[in-house]
């Protein structure tokens, strides 16, 4: 991933897009503000908005089995992994 600031984005925004698009490249845009955006692919914004659906049903339809644990037993969980 890469950081351009706003100046240069603009005077080259056909090359990053191009960038972003055929590499499937990831780039932040900054500003003097301590703003920032992150551009990226069409494509790739499809895929993880339609990836988030599918968790989000998927835990859902998980909450609605009663299929879920209580918050001390995932705690437990993380922890355990990093016990080993």
């Amino acid at each position: 991933m890469q950081a351009v600031n706003y100046t240069a984005a603009r005077n080259n925004l056909k090359a990053i897009i191009d960038d972003v698009c055929d590499n499937n490249e990831e780039v932040i845009v900054t500003t003097k503000n301590d703003k920032s955006v992150v551009i990226i692919s069409l494509d790739e914004y499809n895929q993880t908005h339609a990836q988030l659906k599918r968790e989000v049903q998927k835990a859902v339809a998980e909450i609605e089995r009663g299929d879920y644990m209580d918050i001390d037993e995932a705690f437990d969980r993380v922890l355990s992994k990093y016990e080993d």
